[in-house]
């Protein structure tokens, strides 16, 4: 099934949340005033207003796999070796079964180290794989390898980090944001995240008018006042409106256009 990118919204789409998946994943919706949202499914229930996050890569993924068959230039196909510890889930093309979607489909094939080091590409579809067993990775249709993969090549597998959304955790950041929920997610659904313009987030402290706020450094799901030190993590945007800690501040949200 074909989704378009991107689509264009209004007052109230973002809050439409569903068991069945709608768009893929990453779609970026946008409002007249200029909101910004992006398509996402849930890794665990996410009450509006709370900073969230992509969840934590695999491990085994992360770099360093091996390129199983040497691709030349113009290849549409990869064949990689799947890490050690992580089975992967394909898609309908290799499994049948059209209502499945692969654990990796658009997620990102990168290549780290050695030949053709530096390209990125994004996964339209793959087959299942075992752990340390071969992976086939289809590319979008105008997508190819430019420069030549060999087996000496390494790459590393990415899902999309809109996969399996999470609340930001201050004492296990997975990794980068993806947004603020306007509603209430639950946990395994599919619904948008906002990440430019104005919108509610949970307060932390004593947050500044015209100020930045960063991701909280105390509290999951927040955002506090920007600090020129190490524990600031993320930029999430300016303050329009304070609101008293453990309150919501309205904050022109700068994560993601």
């Amino acid at each position: 099934m074909a989704f378009p990118g991107s689509v264009q919204g209004s007052p109230g789409f973002d809050k439409e949340m569903t068991s069945g998946k709608k768009h893929r994943l990453g779609t970026r919706m946008q409002f007249p005033d200029g909101r910004v949202f992006y398509y996402g499914k849930s890794g665990e229930a996410i009450t509006a207003g709370k900073v969230a996050m992509m969840k934590t890569p695999n491990a085994d993924h992360i770099t360093d796999l091996a390129v199983a068959a040497a691709a030349a230039q113009g290849a549409q196909q990869l064949t990689i070796t799947n890490g050690g510890t992580t089975a992967v889930t394909g898609s309908g093309k290799y499994t049948g079964d059209f209502t499945t979607e692969g654990d990796l489909v658009d997620g990102y094939l990168f290549v780290n180290d050695a030949a053709g080091e530096g390209q990125t590409f994004q996964v339209m579809d793959h087959s299942t794989a075992a752990t340390g067993a071969a992976i086939t990775v289809d590319l979008y249709p105008n997508d190819s390898v430019r420069t030549a993969l060999t087996t000496s090549s390494q790459v590393g597998i990415s899902t999309t980090i809109y996969r399996a959304a999470e609340v930001w955790d201050v004492n296990d950041i997975d990794g980068v944001l993806v947004g603020v929920p306007t509603c209430d997610q639950t946990s395994g659904y599919y619904g948008w995240y906002q990440t430019a313009g104005p919108g509610a987030v949970l307060t932390n402290g004593t947050v500044v008018l015209g100020k930045n706020v960063m991701t909280g450094s105390t509290t999951d799901g927040s955002a506090d006042v920007m600090a020129d030190d190490s524990s600031a993590e993320f930029l999430i945007g300016g303050v329009i409106h304070v609101a008293a800690t453990t309150e919501y501040s309205l904050v022109d949200l700068q994560i993601r256009y």
